[in-house]
């Protein structure tokens, strides 16, 4: 017997408050993701695929349709804000994301600090997390101007990570990034995956690091899903559409 789906949405429709466009944003969007599942969502630029990560994190809500978390409908302030403390969002353009005038293990402890842990366990967690992305102790009394754009994506996600989140959602996480970085951080989030169980969800533009990260990939286009991969069969037939994409994405 199949386990229940720990995020489900179904029949999802958004379109952004006072938008003159006559179009949704997303239409008819059907999606299961289970516990542990690594999870891509491909599409070009206005595909939609970044405001369907900002409502699977709960930072913004559907217009209409069904959104559940472990069985549960999300509805009304309490069921969001307890949902936002299962689930953590790396942002697409991590110098944005972090204080430049803050040192990185001072960025790292923030969320341990803002929820009363004491300064042995902020201090070790913050440690910890820093060594499993791979930041040098040396640096870690560094500002964020002092480390690559490579290392302050590495230094949000042991942010992200200090809370031990049941969902991870990564948004372009490897759009800025060199080919060894991008490498470097596929496998962190492989690990993070296959050693903690965290549930990944991956949105990306690039079929490449799609298809060898996750397992079940949806395929917008213009707010509409056009395909739903399952990778683990190896072999899959997919529509006219994705095809363009991933042949003019990978010449």
């Amino acid at each position: 017997m199949k386990s229940r789906p720990i995020i489900s949405v179904s029949d999802l429709f958004f379109r952004y408050p006072g938008s003159r466009e006559k179009k949704n944003a997303l239409e008819r969007i059907n999606l299961d993701i289970f516990r542990g599942e690594r999870v891509g969502i491909l599409g070009e630029s206005g595909s939609g695929k970044t405001t369907l990560s900002l409502i699977l994190a709960g930072l913004e809500k559907p217009s209409s349709g069904l959104f559940f978390y472990r069985g549960m409908r999300l509805q009304g302030r309490k069921a969001y804000r307890d949902y936002s403390t299962r689930i953590q969002y790396l942002f697409q353009n991590p110098a944005g994301a972090v204080n430049r005038y803050r040192r990185i293990i001072d960025l790292v402890s923030e969320p341990l600090i803002y929820r009363n842990y004491s300064k042995e366990t902020v201090e070790f967690v913050a440690s910890e997390m820093l060594q499993k992305v791979g930041i040098d102790p040396l640096r870690w009394y560094d500002y964020p101007d002092q480390l690559s754009l490579g290392q302050i994506q590495r230094v949000c996600l042991a942010r992200a990570m200090t809370t031990c989140p049941e969902i991870l959602i990564c948004d372009e996480p490897f759009s800025a990034l060199d080919v060894s970085n991008r490498g470097k951080m596929e496998e962190i989030l492989l690990q993070l995956n296959e050693n903690h169980g965290v549930t990944l969800i991956i949105i990306s533009h690039k079929p490449d690091s799609i298809f060898y990260l996750c397992q079940k990939i949806l395929v917008l286009r213009e707010g509409k899903k056009v395909d739903l991969i399952d990778v683990t069969q190896g072999e899959y037939a997919i529509c006219e559409y994705t095809s363009k994409l991933l042949n003019k994405k990978l010449m």
